[in-house]
């Protein structure tokens, strides 16, 4: 779904969710304009790929149509209209400030030098090389072990805190931290709480196309650097007759020729550069003037021997950094441009699954499954108590036989609609050999169907007197799950 589409729905929800408000449509509103959505799309697919694109159509009417019905201060719209993002100014920031800084390096380390072991222009190369060594490791290593992205989770506006001013009562993170003095006006009430749910949510689910947005102008800014380094080492020598040379209390004749011909050897290959001799770097060792010609067996003999070195940094940092650098640029303004036409909603939350009764006519169906743990009376209320909360009293649930520690999820033949539950004890310790594995063949089963939901009242009736450690526990399979894919529902015996 388009990012325009995509943000309509969410600043839906945030109004939906939200405490009421006379700038509101208040519910039989609501409930009118659901009922006037569905009658203007008539009798549309429900099933397949069709019906999903009708559902997406449905969500996006149905949202467009609620922001028009409400009273919103300007302020508010405009947070809609606009919501966070990279700011106008980051992307020239950030490639003037890289030029700047791959100028001045140049300008500070060689002002009048062609230096062969030059730290500005070598550092920029290595520093290069090495994350072109980090992306090739991340990219192998998310092949080799890949791992399904969870979808972000759309929080209530009611569980927003309306921001008093004072510290700490502001939304956790530095976004809201930043935009807390934001609508002033509005301080302390139901629609500054259902702006900040609306920022916080939009923030989460925009996180991929954001990433790769930042990663283009990263890429750019690393050629930026580069360039402007070239631009000091181009400029300088016009206006100035460079010394060009070496010098190294370590280093050898021998050493420093086989160092370059190695870092080198991509502009050889492309036959930019001939390879250096040593009858070429020897007589540099200390400093000699640019008037001193190439050394014979230089491709281009007739230059001198600063500029020849000029036009081989130069052949080096366009094949090693500029180019790869706009390429890889190039595949992440592509990526980012894919993440944000194809953005991904949290279809199976309560709140979209009550629309998708409204739209199919349909309740909710779960297909339970206890992972090594007993169902009791008590807790098959407190469970099927929590379902019907989230999901309405016509939801459907369906109990599975438990599974035993250690065994593979079997083949239940679920429905398509329905959502299948694994339901854990928040009393075992996750392991990668054990759960992740049972979640990666939930998700390879049902795919986003699929939910984890973990019983919490045994663990928090041993640990009464230590609830930081029920914290942390909560926090440790919050963070398994959010790394297998998925995202962790906490059920009390109290569940409500």
């Amino acid at each position: 779904m388009k990012a325009d589409a995509v943000r309509d729905i969410v600043f839906a929800h945030a109004m939906e969710t939200a405490a009421p408000s006379d700038a509101l449509p208040d519910a039989a509103r609501r409930e009118a304009i659901t009922q006037e959505v569905l009658h203007a799309l008539g009798q549309p697919a429900t099933e397949g790929r069709a019906g999903q694109a009708a559902f997406g159509q449905f969500l996006q009417t149905r949202a467009a149509r609620i922001i028009a019905a409400s009273n919103l201060p300007a302020d508010v719209r405009q947070l809609w209209q606009a919501p966070p993002a990279m700011a106008r100014w980051a992307p020239a920031a950030i490639l003037i400030g890289a030029l700047v800084a791959g100028f001045v390096s140049h300008r500070i380390t060689d002002p009048h030098r062609v230096d062969l072991l030059s730290l500005s222009l070598l550092g920029i190369v290595l520093w290069n090389l090495l994350v072109y060594l980090w992306t090739v490791l991340h990219g192998a290593l998310r092949l080799a072990r890949p791992r399904r992205q969870a979808t972000a989770v759309l929080q209530p506006a009611q569980s927003a805190p309306a921001d008093s001013g004072k510290p700490g009562d502001g939304p956790p993170g530095w976004l809201q931290r930043l935009r807390g003095k934001a609508m002033p006006g509005l301080r302390g009430t139901t629609l500054r709480r259902m702006a900040l749910a609306f920022e916080r949510n939009w923030w989460q689910i925009s996180r991929p196309a954001r990433h790769a947005q930042w990663l283009l102008w990263l890429h750019l800014g690393a050629a930026a650097m580069a360039a402007g380094a070239l631009a000091s080492l181009w400029i300088t020598g016009l206006t100035r007759e460079y010394q060009v040379g070496w010098e190294s209390t370590f280093l050898s004749a021998a050493q420093v020729q086989q160092w370059l011909n190695a870092l080198f050897a991509p502009t050889q290959w492309l036959q930019l550069t001939s390879p250096w001799s040593l009858s070429d770097i020897q007589p540099l060792q200390g400093w000699v003037s640019n008037d001193r010609p190439a050394a014979t067996g230089a491709q281009l003999p007739t230059m001198g021997v600063g500029e020849r070195w000029v036009w081989a940094y130069t052949a080096l940092l366009a094949v090693l950094v500029i180019v790869p650098r706009l390429l890889l640029a190039l595949w992440q303004g592509l990526r980012g441009r894919w993440l944000a036409s194809h953005m991904a909603l949290p279809l199976n939350q309560p709140y979209f699954a009550s629309l998708q009764r409204d739209f199919g006519g349909l309740a909710t169906q779960l297909v339970i499954v206890p992972y090594s743990m007993e169902i009791t009376p008590q807790r098959k209320v407190a469970v099927e108590h929590h379902a019907a909360t989230l999901y309405g009293a016509g939801a459907g649930i369906t109990w599975r036989p438990g599974l035993a520690y250690g065994a593979a999820l079997p083949d239940m033949g679920t429905a398509a609609p329905a959502q299948t539950v694994l339901l854990v004890n928040l009393a075992a310790t996750p392991e990668a050999e054990i759960h992740a594995e049972l979640l990666a063949q939930l998700h390879r089963r049902h795919g986003s169907s699929s939910q984890l939901w973990l019983w919490t009242a045994d663990f928090a009736a041993r640990n009464s007197g230590a609830p930081r450690r029920l914290q942390e526990r909560e926090a440790l399979w919050q963070d398994f799950a959010r790394q297998n894919g998925f995202t962790a529902h906490l059920i009390s015996a109290t569940s409500s």
